[in-house]
Parts: C-alpha cells; sequence; structure tokens
C-alpha cells in the first residue's frame, strides 16, 4: 500500500461498546493502524475514547428501540473525496446502509436473511422486506463482499448468485501463549461451566438460568448487562446459589476463567445473533468443550460430538448435554483438542484483508 492510502471502517458501533462486530472491527483495525492510516466512521452512541493510532469520527445519529442496527446518521458526511478503502460491516445496520455509495467498497455481511428467525413478531413480520432493501443497495454498490461463515457463504452464493471471500474472526494471542491458569475455580469454590457474552435474552441467559436447576455445577455468567435482572431471575428460579454473576473481565482474568471450568456454554436463540462466535474461538484456543445452541454460524462451526456438542436451545437437552460432559472429562478434553485446530489469529485475519483489499 502507497503512504497516504486510508482504510475506513463504517459501522454503527465501535470501542469502547463491548459485542461482537465492535471487537471484531477494533481488533483488526488497531492492527491495521500500524501499517496504515486507519478511520472509523460510527455513530454518536459511542462513548468518546481516545486511541493513540486510529481516527474515529462520530456521526450524529438516531437509534430506534434501543437496537443498535436501528441506527441512522443525522447528518451529511463526505466519506469519498479520499484514496482509501471503504470497509463496511453489517447489511443489517441501518447505519452502514445509509452511507455506502459506490466507491472502492468492501461490505463485510453478516447473519443474512436471519432476522425471519428473531423472536420478536414485528422483526420477524417486517424482515423480508427490510432484508431484501438492505441487501439489494449492498450487492449492488458493493465491488467485494466478506462473511464470516460458511452458513453465510453458502447463502449468498446460492440466494443471491454472488460469491464472497470467507473471513473468520480472530482471537488475540494470549490466548495462544497463555499458560494454563486453575486459580479461578478458587474463587468459584466448587466444579462450574462458563457463559461468556452481553447479558441478553437472544443470547440465552434466560433459558441457561432455567436450565441450571438441572445442571450438576455452578453456572458462571462473565459479560455486561443488566446483572441485578438476572440475579432477582435466577432468584425467581430458586436457583440463585447456583449462578455467578460477574461483569466484564480483563483477558487473563477471561482464560482463568476458562481454563478453570468444565465446560463453555453458548445457549443463542437465534440465527441473528450468531454471525460468529469469538468465546467459541476463545474456548477452543484453550482446549475447552463446548456445549451450544443450533443456531447461526455455530452449526456451521461445531460438528457435533467431534469438535464439540450442539444442542436444540431447551433446558433438558441444554443441561444433559452439560451433565454429560460434566460426567465424561475424557471426551470433553478431546472435543477441546480437537476444537483448537479451527481457529485464527487477529493477525492473520488482517493478512486475508489485505489480500482482499488490494488483490
Amino acid at each position: 500500500m502507497e503512504e497516504g492510502e486510508e482504510i475506513v471502517h463504517v459501522t454503527h458501533s465501535f470501542y469502547p461498546v463491548v459485542g461482537g462486530i465492535e471487537k471484531a472491527i477494533y481488533e483488526t483495525a488497531r492492527r491495521q493502524a500500524r501499517k496504515y492510516k486507519v478511520t472509523v466512521i460510527t455513530s454518536s452512541y459511542v462513548p468518546e475514547y481516545n486511541f493513540d493510532n486510529i481516527n474515529v469520527i462520530r456521526v450524529k445519529s438516531l437509534r430506534f428501540l434501543n437496537m443498535p442496527d436501528l441506527t441512522i446518521p443525522l447528518q451529511r458526511i463526505n466519506l469519498y473525496g479520499r484514496n482509501a478503502i471503504f470497509h463496511f460491516h453489517s447489511q443489517n445496520s441501518l447505519f452502514s446502509y445509509s452511507l455506502l455509495k459506490k466507491a472502492n467498497n468492501v461490505f463485510t455481511l453478516m447473519a443474512i436473511d436471519s432476522l425471519k428467525s428473531h423472536p420478536n413478531f414485528l422483526i420477524r413480520f417486517f424482515s423480508p422486506l427490510y432484508s431484501s432493501i438492505t441487501m439489494k443497495k449492498v450487492l449492488k454498490l458493493s465491488n467485494k463482499l466478506i462473511v464470516k461463515n460458511k452458513r453465510d457463504f453458502n447463502l449468498l452464493k446460492e440466494k443471491y448468485g454472488r460469491e464472497a471471500y470467507l473471513v473468520p474472526d480472530g482471537i488475540d494471542d494470549l490466548f495462544f501463549t497463555q499458560p494454563k491458569d486453575y486459580s479461578f475455580k478458587d474463587k468459584i469454590g466448587s466444579d462450574y461451566v462458563l457463559y461468556i457474552g452481553r447479558l441478553h435474552p437472544l443470547k440465552g441467559v434466560d433459558l441457561l438460568i432455567k436450565a441450571s436447576k438441572y445442571i450438576n455445577a455452578k453456572i458462571v455468567f462473565i459479560g455486561p448487562g443488566n446483572i441485578e435482572y438476572y440475579m432477582k431471575f435466577s432468584k425467581a428460579q430458586h436457583v440463585e446459589e447456583k449462578c455467578v454473576f460477574l461483569n466484564f473481565v480483563d483477558d487473563k482474568t477471561k482464560i482463568s476463567a476458562i481454563d478453570s471450568a468444565e465446560a463453555v456454554v453458548i445457549p443463542s436463540l437465534s440465527d441473528y445473533v450468531e454471525a460468529f462466535s469469538i468465546v467459541l474461538s476463545e474456548a477452543w484456543s484453550r482446549e475447552k468443550p463446548v456445549i451450544a445452541s443450533n443456531v447461526g454460524s455455530l452449526k456451521y462451526r461445531i460438528k457435533n460430538n467431534e469438535n464439540g456438542i450442539l444442542v436444540e436451545p431447551n433446558e433438558r437437552e441444554l443441561a444433559n448435554a452439560i451433565n454429560y460432559i460434566i460426567e465424561n472429562k475424557e471426551v470433553g478434553r478431546k472435543l477441546g483438542v480437537k476444537g483448537r485446530e479451527n481457529i485464527n489469529s487477529w493477525d492473520e485475519v488482517v493478512q486475508m484483508l489485505e489480500k482482499i483489499y488490494w488483490g
């Protein structure tokens, strides 16, 4: 790349907001910034944060129903008077949709046509129209398309007749290099299984709490969200002594929590929230068995009983699978070891993107 050229990421949300899309864009952008000029165009809902080498432009925006995807920019911004690669993120995002114009564009599509499986009836009802409008513009104006998983890769080709580059999300090098650390178990005081992610109904948190009454271990929840609500919910389910709620933790603490757990559980309820699971990769990097719902990218990345266990998202089936792994530790160990073959570092992801941008 010549000096003076630039990479511009366009996304409705960005670091320090915590989430999968925010994590993925931040980790790639900060590595790209070691070699290139990097700018992120995002919404005014993103808090101010000082970056050493990333230029962040926050566009005054309006958000409907408190849904990040339903964020629209309220001010005009000229993105295209520069020699740059424009990398847009998520066709479900009104923010990216509104700013997309014909230029040197790359577009990452996420969870294609997944709104039709959303638990909210109104979202399911309007999803065909919404998806058709956004997809039409994305397919027309984007030069190159990227997807994160085989589900979207196949769907894009078979339904929309378009080829795409498959670029998974990565994980931090620390997950590969940190020695095993089982000290976290001392804090919990007993065997436990681990949930990592936002505390949100679509992520299956309610389901896992309900299932915990049948699980032969504690459940540790790590991630941001309405912890007070879920503590009350667990009390209402009479499982408050089995559920431990923590907030956001640093990577070293997270690694120790994964190492010390009997298994990692990903109980998501919808294709929409599982475009790619970084948590799955993090668990696999530590050779930890994973029990996950048969939704979204999870059912394409996990081969049942080979590198993990897939279940339908219901209380009994989830609890039975977790108990099976707890009682059969050698089976769990083999699943975790096999899973480690299917992960990438963020540096590898950046190299993949460079080839796409200028290939």
